[in-house]
């Protein structure tokens, strides 16, 4: 492949890699995490080199891209680099070389003095051994930042016996000549590195596109990922704990760069992301309170598809205040995305196609008239699951009805059941256990057509009721308001209907209101 050439392996010696470090040649970027190695990781590495044992590779990335933050190594003072000097920012091996860094320069001038404690080692020739130096008390020992260090490890030989200054000129000899593997990324672009990056799982968390970012975007007034982290818990304190950084990244890419690829936004310049950060999350609050206000959607779960909070959030970046007009086209939208199942497939086209079409809003077209559509009955005829995205969309258009619990006549709270998506709160109308006694096996029973809203205690009392029974508890006052509510037909009033017609009759009553709200974005 042509882009080989880009990918250079080497193997420079320990000692040569540590004063690149020392030089502001190699810095860890900001995206990477923090040191958290433990102790007996940190003196097994060190044993491994001594013993000649693979340690895994490093991986660079040089470049003249400038990361706005960089971390010193281990809390270790290194020096500022000049602009547009190249620098080798580490991509995988943090870890190792924090720790080897940390060890031979513990005495250094540090901003973490614990940190720096802990990198304390030394080498007990006598046991030949590393150990912290608190471990090795009164025992003759020399500490490894002295060993790469010629003029202060020949001061101190004179103190050893001749068979253990073998030994330290021994360990010496096999951390400078040790040749660690690397391999460095050159002229790679932004998206090209991004990949490689997110690829890396070398401890078994994998890196995403978000730290390099951060990584971009850095000031000390702007960090993404802690944008990002408290935008999702506020977001899970309203009942949207579902949407996750992914789809974040996706909005975010929509409102920049007119994407859904949160890949491309390593390309934008920081400013653009900042903005768009501050953006996304105004916009992201407006699409919540839509859905709630609006739709009566408490969760993001409820959503057929998460990805169609995309473009709710695309048309709220474009017009905070949309006006009733322009909020009757969303509707619309929405409701021809849900009950026809447009996201079904081919989804990121179908997204960006309506991203596009949500544009045309803001300049007072409608393109969102559905007039001469129809919505397909067999929606409502499709298996009950309840996290089917067919059972989502039928829930979604049921939740407009503001439904009333059958046997109480109160409004179902669908702040709770719309938040906790329990299935206890569905309600087989013409209950499961009943009509399995008439004949009617369990798939037949278990459609769309066949759910309403129900308070858990109303669903408990009705159990496997005949709904010749139970409709009869129905408060006489409201029965026809409470059947409406939730689309039951009044004509089934007295649950004595044949199950075949009372479905064939919902279908129809369901099908009837999903074209009401295509056509109209309301009931």
């Amino acid at each position: 492949m042509a882009t080989t050439s880009k990918i250079t392996p080497s193997s420079p010696r320990l000692a040569t890699l540590l004063t690149d470090v020392e030089r502001g040649n190699i810095k860890i970027p900001v995206f990477q995490r923090e040191f958290i190695w433990s102790d007996e990781q940190i003196l097994s590495l060190l044993d491994s080199i001594y013993r000649g044992y693979p340690v895994g590779s490093l991986l660079l990335w040089s470049t003249k891209e400038v990361l706005k933050h960089e971390r010193n190594v281990g809390g270790f003072v290194l020096p500022e680099t000049p602009e547009d000097y190249p620098v080798n920012y580490i991509l995988d091996g943090q870890q190792r070389l924090t720790t080897l860094y940390g060890v031979f320069h513990s005495g250094d001038r540090t901003t973490d003095a614990e940190l720096a404690d802990r990198f304390n080692i030394c080498y007990v020739p006598e046991d030949d051994e590393f150990v912290h130096y608190k471990v090795a008390a009164a025992k003759k020992k020399i500490f490894l930042r002295d060993i790469l260090d010629t003029a202060k490890l020949l001061s101190q030989l004179p103190a050893f016996s001749q068979e253990e200054a073998k030994n330290i000129a021994l360990v010496t000899e096999r951390f400078k000549d040790y040749e660690f593997p690397v391999v460095t990324i050159k002229e790679r672009t932004n998206k090209e590195v991004c990949s490689v990056f997110q690829r890396i799982n070398s401890s078994g968390t994998p890196l995403s596109n978000i730290e390099l970012l951060a990584a971009w975007t850095w000031s000390d007034q702007f960090d993404l990922r802690r944008e990002i982290e408290l935008l999702l818990d506020t977001l899970a304190d309203k009942g949207y704990e579902q949407i996750d950084q992914s789809l974040l990244m996706r909005m975010l890419a929509s409102i920049t760069i007119n994407s859904i690829d949160s890949d491309d936004l390593v390309d934008v310049k920081p400013g653009i992301l900042i903005d768009g950060m501050s953006v996304l999350k105004s916009a992201i609050f407006s699409a919540v309170d839509f859905l709630e206000g609006q739709l009566k959607i408490r969760n993001v779960i409820f959503l057929p598809f998460p990805i169609m909070l995309i473009p709710i959030t695309r048309l709220y970046s474009l017009i905070p205040k949309p006006d009733s007009d322009q909020l009757q086209q969303l509707r619309k939208w929405f409701w021809h995305c849900a009950l026809t199942q447009r996201y079904k497939a081919g989804t990121n086209r179908l997204v960006m196609e309506d991203l596009q079409l949500i544009e045309t809003i803001k300049d007072g077209n409608k393109p969102f008239d559905f007039a001469s559509f129809a919505v397909s009955d067999d929606l409502f005829s499709k298996s009950w699951r309840i996290n089917s995205t067919a059972a989502k969309a039928a829930l979604c258009l049921m939740a407009q009805g503001r439904p009333r619990s059958l046997l109480t006549g109160n409004e179902v709270d669908l702040g709770t059941v719309l938040s906790s998506y329990n299935a206890r709160e569905f309600h087989h109308i013409y209950p499961k256990g009943y009509l399995a006694t008439i004949g009617v096996g369990f798939h037949e029973a278990n459609i769309i057509a066949n759910i309403c809203f129900l308070s858990s205690s109303d669903n408990k009392s009705i159990s496997d009721e005949n709904p010749a029974s139970y409709f009869g508890q129905i408060p006489s006052a409201d029965k026809r308001q409470i059947l409406e509510s939730s689309f039951i037909p009044v004509a089934a009033a007295d649950g004595a209907m044949p199950f075949k017609d009372f479905v064939n009759m919902r279908i129809m009553l369901l099908a009837e209101k999903a074209n009401q709200l295509v056509r109209n974005g309301s009931l």
